[in-house]
């Protein structure tokens, strides 16, 4: 496939906002349609003589996620933009309360068995927890759309096909990861602000599961600090989001928030108490210290890339404008 083809670039960006499973054919029959067209105007789309042509064609169609969002006419409570990251976050929160009450029931029939009252109730606090969390995860992804934060990009007839993004553009976004990202980071400065308690060891009573908490208070004190970082997070993911790809603006601003996030990590870890329990502060900090070092190396990559000119052009040559 040729990246420089912007008939193709246009498939596949058409593609991105359609869902997984009809991808292939919508694409499959745009193909068609276009070539069939381009060929009644006596036009070739790889060759580069006639790439006004193809552009003028393609503004006739609409701006790719104009065009996609055609594919979906009935109503949804989550749109199909947002859908494949709703299924994920869910996924993967339905995993983890999963693996909580399967250990709480790990842990019960270890201390002497249940009986068929007590494994009732188990399933019951089970089915109840997983609708909560499913009606959490919905209410969340039905805000964000309310506020306009997950919406198509701006579309219309002044879009210019040459701005497409190349098929391989290293600042071409992945809009599902993005949203999950912010689903996950609005849910910890909900967690850590709210109900830290939440955070703790899974232990069994007489009346269900319930959770000892092992946050020191002395870590709490840095929650401020955490949901700082958080927000300007989810600020900058939202931004990316509007934006429709990274631009050297952001990434300065995802480089300046790596800075402060380092700064944050190690001070934590130089400084704070995470844990009540000795052995599971020892377990968190040799997390932390793996996080920083990760951190660490993002951040080089990341000012490498902004020095080098990298960050906003899929071949490494420097931009001679900035991508708006």
């Amino acid at each position: 496939m040729n990246d420089q083809n912007l008939l193709e670039r246009y498939i596949h960006e058409v593609g991105a906002h359609l869902p997984r499973r009809s991808r292939p054919d919508v694409q499959l029959e745009l193909r068609s349609l276009l070539l069939d067209e381009l060929a009644a105007r006596g036009l070739e789309a790889d060759n580069p003589a006639d790439a006004a042509g193809v552009a003028e064609l393609l503004k006739e169609y609409g701006h790719p996620e104009e065009l996609a969002a055609r594919y979906h006419t009935e109503q949804f409570l989550i749109s199909p933009l947002a859908f494949p990251a709703f299924r994920l976050s869910y996924g993967i929160a339905a995993a983890v309360v999963t693996v909580v009450f399967l250990v709480g029931l790990g842990l019960r029939l270890n201390q002497g068995g249940l009986d068929l009252t007590e494994l009732a109730g188990f399933l019951g606090s089970y089915i109840e927890t997983m609708l909560l969390n499913f009606g959490v995860v919905a209410f969340v992804f039905y805000l964000l759309e309310g506020l306009g934060w997950i919406k198509p990009a701006k579309t219309g007839a002044g879009w210019d096909p040459h701005k497409l993004p190349a098929v391989k553009d290293p600042d071409r976004i992945n809009r599902t990861e993005l949203l999950v990202g912010i689903f996950f980071t609005i849910a910890a400065l909900l967690v850590f602000n709210f109900v830290p308690h939440w955070i703790g060891i899974v232990s069994w009573h007489d009346d269900g599961i319930g959770v000892v908490p092992i946050l020191s208070d002395q870590f709490l004190t840095y929650v401020p600090w955490l949901s700082a970082l958080w927000v300007s997070e989810v600020a900058l993911k939202a931004l990316v989001y509007r934006a429709g790809r990274w631009t050297r603006r952001l990434r300065l601003a995802e480089f300046a928030l790596s800075l402060a996030s380092i700064y944050v990590l190690y001070t934590i870890v130089q400084n704070a108490v995470i844990a009540k329990l000795a052995i599971v502060d020892g377990i968190a900090k040799f997390a932390l210290w793996i996080l920083l070092g990760i951190a660490l190396l993002e951040s080089g990559w990341q000012l490498y890339r902004l020095l080098s000119g990298k960050a906003n052009h899929p071949l490494g040559v420097p931009s001679i404008r900035e991508n708006q």
